[in-house]
């Protein structure tokens, strides 16, 4: 894991971007998932831009402008960023939310792109507090581009496993189905993306779903309406609750 130390904190410059669909959620809405350890309070802020409060700890997964007033956030005790494609990733909404103790914890695709935080490769693991954080592979199998490189090359980008207390949330980032979920812990909680070409159509995304099987189920990173999607997976998951924020 290599780490480097934060620099000063930069003006924040929001960059006119066009997001998704979903980017724009009702972001106010927050989730409680009581665990062993307290609640867990869950925010979806739009696209794949989640916040999560623990025990007065802040956590932000892949903070990008344009998806509501960020200015309202609270600073972070901790950031993840699963890869560096534009809406995932932004330098100036990192250094925004920061304060001077706060850890970000980014994959291998954003090292030339980021002269702080750390970095996990696939598998490798740390912890934060009392949190567990794990660094699973994201990539496409199937879905190229016109030059036969995937949209997301193994080993650049990171989903990732968090443990608070006894409640496992797993945050794909951008995958496809791939072998490796064969051998992931059973996450309670699932965030998982749906959009083509670049990542998962209904059918893998129902195929990753089953896989799983959370109890809940957050779909994120889409581009169209989820009527037929939640149609499908209460005819293959009736026990999973999906949360559509």
């Amino acid at each position: 894991m290599k780490q480097i130390k934060l620099t000063t904190l930069c003006l924040f410059i929001i960059v006119g971007a066009l997001w998704p669909q979903q980017a724009k959620s009702q972001y106010r809405i927050k989730d409680i998932v009581p665990s062993s350890k307290g609640d867990l309070e869950i925010t979806v802020i739009g696209h794949c831009f989640y916040h999560f409060k623990f025990n007065r700890l802040n956590i932000y997964v892949d903070p990008i402008p344009n998806v509501g007033d960020i200015t309202m956030l609270p600073k972070a005790d901790l950031i993840l960023i699963t890869h560096d494609h534009r809406d995932h990733f932004s330098t100036s909404v990192i250094k925004f939310l920061s304060k001077s103790d706060t850890r970000v914890i980014a994959s291998k695709s954003c090292i030339p792109k980021m002269d702080f935080g750390e970095f996990l490769e696939n598998n490798q693991q740390t912890t934060f507090k009392e949190i567990y954080i794990k660094a699973v592979p994201a990539y496409n199998v199937v879905n190229l581009r016109p030059d036969d490189v995937p949209y997301h090359p193994k080993g650049d980008g990171n989903g990732y496993f968090l443990v608070f207390g006894d409640k496992t949330v797993y945050i794909a980032g951008d995958t496809e189905y791939i072998d490796e979920m064969r051998f992931f812990m059973k996450p309670d909680i699932a965030f998982i993306p749906m959009m083509m070409p670049f990542v998962m159509d209904e059918d893998m995304f129902v195929k990753v779903a089953r896989k799983l099987k959370p109890p809940i189920l957050y779909p994120v990173h889409y581009n169209v309406k989820l009527d037929s999607l939640v149609e499908k997976l209460k005819v293959a998951l009736p026990d999973t609750e999906v949360r559509i924020r």
